[in-house]
């Protein structure tokens, strides 16, 4: 029995050391599969601006006017590398390429930003694995890779998540450097640094934060020592100053060289380049957003105020990652951990509280500037949940990695059924979207969400591509939609779509409230939703009818679908061979699903024809099939008198009929029963002798 024992001990032994040898060596690819997948798959962006300055970003690289690399303030080099980079391998390997909607460019640019967020998310790992270890960086990267917002805003072709990860690779570089100060860890951080900088000018936090980093640093290797504060002498203060200096000279170094490498306008106007970025900079710092700020149910042109990122931030996350950081706060106030990781997990709450600090003295403010501190806030959960779950479990297998891989599998059901609109959701702990949404604590729609999906119902509709509708974010609809869109303050639309997150902030320019005034009252022809709030609206144009305004009352149902409510026609008096105008105001009674056809004939004295004029309502743009109950709608006809017409008063045949099988539809009047012929007539224009 021993000798057995002892043989499936060891038989085991091997198998269990591969397997975890397996895993270990899977889990990177594993990570990145899991990152990357989501981010790439199903582009959500609500602008092509990245991609216009991307494209002159490469031909003013391919002609070499430097200048023209300098494209905005932000400044987005990074960006438009990538954005450039992929326009023009897909016009040179690409068939067809320039033939591409410019949905499926941007869908393919979204790529290799997908493929640099998901890289730098694996690299997050190994590093966090050699500041703490690998079951703190698999909790923390996976919370990270699932992490909805984070998601969301690397779906789009823009700078907040690129800036956001190379800040957090430049950062988790210093924490390693700590560990192990070796100069190639401050080359690859003032690398990732400038990376940062070049994507986006916040990113200068990381000067003044790496600075903080070898104060630490130096103070934790000369001040305490034995966990007792110490003075040092006259060597060893020169030999502090020595090595801080080699270490400002050398990340400043690699941050500068790979600045002005990857700018080329910085080749030829260095002066003038940094000058625009940092005078941008300034005049974000000092100004809000063009467009009002929606935030704790107000609308302002305003500073949203200090608690705008902390309660933004909380909103923004997860449950999951909620409970973890508050985890990681007791675990680092309770000094529980040796003092090395003690020190990291302190540099990582550093870096949320004065990030978060720093952008709350800016006067513009939106939820994605908040992206690099929230982050680290994910990156603590991690760290807050496996120190906390080895604690009680005693690091005691099975219960201590059911509870990290339910953790997981949690943040992963909250986040991937969101697919593609991860934006879409609201931390549970504050009530859920619902919650957050219909209280006003945050506008939503960040990412124009819904707004597809207002296009594709218009898609549907019966000769959609003729159709012209008004529209809230253009540049987010147009793309989608078949037909003509403008501005939503244009009279000539057949539909109107408004957007939450412009009704909310009360944005845009133009006469557009106006508008919004007079049709949210009325039923929405379609409602676009998310998690049970309402995202987008569209409405049928026309005006609202009133039967006490109608000057030429019908009063009549067709069938049990429709009432006929008047009608009214121009001129009064006509010459034969002129058109006239008629238009009939219906009432929707109950939905069908058939499509009817309008008939109007225009009769003489002698019940002979002398017009007619059959169609679907509006001109086939909407049959009435599409009619919601209660629903009124205005239908113009134009009718031409026939050239031999005889003067006298005439009379007009309206009725329904369906096309496959000319049946008409019975007529009843409110006052005359049943109509002969299934037509409902009505006093109509005076015909004029043209020799008179």
């Amino acid at each position: 029995m021993n000798t057995a024992s002892l043989g499936d001990s060891a038989v085991r032994r091997p198998i269990s050391d591969n397997l975890k040898r397996g895993v270990i060596l899977s889990f990177p690819f594993l990570l990145f599969a899991i990152a990357f997948f989501p981010r790439a798959i199903n582009f959500v962006g609500t602008s092509d601006l990245w991609h216009q300055r991307g494209k002159e970003f490469i031909n003013g690289l391919l002609s070499q006017n430097w200048e023209a690399t300098l494209q905005a303030p932000h400044p987005g080099v990074i960006t438009m590398w990538l954005s450039g980079l992929t326009q023009l391998l897909g016009e040179a390997l690409i068939p067809g390429y320039d033939d591409f909607s410019l949905n499926q460019k941007l869908a393919l640019e979204v790529i290799p930003f997908a493929l640099v967020i998901s890289l730098t998310i694996v690299l997050a790992y190994f590093l966090l694995a050699n500041v703490f270890d690998r079951m703190v960086a698999a909790v923390a990267t996976l919370l990270l890779a699932l992490d909805p917002y984070h998601i969301s805003l690397a779906k789009a072709i823009h700078v907040d998540a690129l800036v956001s990860v190379f800040m957090m690779s430049s950062a988790l570089f210093l924490w390693v450097f700590i560990k192990d100060p070796r100069w190639r860890y401050l080359i690859f951080s003032g690398a990732f640094a400038a990376l940062g900088i070049l994507t986006k000018t916040p990113a200068l936090f990381m000067i003044p934060y790496f600075l903080l980093v070898v104060g630490v640093w130096q103070a934790n290797k000369r001040l305490f020592i034995n966990q007792r504060l110490t003075v040092p002498d006259r060597r060893e203060l020169a030999r502090l100053v020595k090595e801080t200096s080699l270490a400002i000279l050398i990340w400043s170094i690699s941050l500068v060289a790979v600045y002005f490498l990857l700018w080329p306008s910085m080749w030829s106007q260095p002066g003038h380049t940094l000058h625009t970025t940092l005078t941008g900079s300034n005049y974000y710092l000092e100004n809000p957003h063009e467009g009002a700020q929606f935030f704790l149910g107000k609308s302002t042109m305003e500073d949203p105020g200090p608690l705008y990122y902390p309660v933004t931030m909380t909103v923004k996350t997860t449950a999951v990652v909620t409970i973890g950081f508050l985890l990681s706060l007791i675990l680092f106030f309770s000094r529980r951990l040796e003092r090395q990781k003690q020190i990291t997990l302190f540099l990582g709450l550093a870096f949320i509280f004065f990030f978060a600090v720093m952008m709350t003295l800016g006067e513009k403010k939106f939820i994605r500037y908040a992206l690099p501190a929230l982050q680290f806030v994910i990156l603590s959960a991690g760290i807050g949940y496996v120190y906390t779950f080895r604690r009680l479990t005693k690091g005691q297998a099975p219960w201590y990695f059911i509870a990290l891989a339910l953790i997981i599998f949690i943040q992963a059901a909250v986040s991937l059924p969101l697919h593609p609109y991860y934006g879409t959701h609201y931390n549970y702990l504050m009530g859920g979207p619902k919650f957050v949404l219909n209280n006003g604590i945050v506008e939503g729609q960040e990412k124009s969400e819904g707004m597809a999906e207002a296009a594709e119902y218009l898609n549907s509709m019966p000769m959609a591509p003729l159709l012209v509708v008004g529209s809230h974010k253009l540049t987010a609809f147009y793309r989608y939609f078949e037909g003509k869109t403008v501005e939503i303050t244009d009279d000539k639309v057949d539909y109107l779509v408004f957007s939450r997150n412009i009704v909310l902030r009360n944005a845009e320019s133009g006469e557009w409230q106006k508008v919004w005034e007079a049709y949210k009252s009325r039923e929405p022809k379609y409602v676009v939703e998310f998690n049970g709030v309402p995202y987008v609206w569209v409405y049928k144009t026309g005006p609202v009818i009133d039967e006490a305004d109608l000057v030429h009352p019908a009063e009549a149902n067709l069938g049990e679908n429709f009432r006929l409510l008047g009608y009214d026609y121009e001129p009064a008096q006509a010459f034969p061979g002129d058109t006239i105008h008629i238009t009939l105001y219906w009432e929707s009674l109950n939905p069908t699903a058939a499509d009817y056809t309008v008939f109007i004939h225009l009769l003489d004295e002698e019940s002979q024809l002398r017009g007619q004029k059959d169609s679907q309502p509006l001109g086939g743009k909407y049959p009435t099939y599409l009619w919601d109950r209660g629903e009124r709608i205005k239908d113009v006809y134009e009718l031409t008198i026939q050239p031999e017409a005889p003067p006298g008063s005439y009379d007009l045949a309206i009725g329904m009929y369906e096309l496959q099988n000319l049946q008409r539809l019975p007529i009843l009047t409110d006052s005359g029963g049943p109509q002969p012929d299934n037509r409902l007539l009505l006093p109509g224009p005076t015909i004029l002798d043209p020799e008179s």
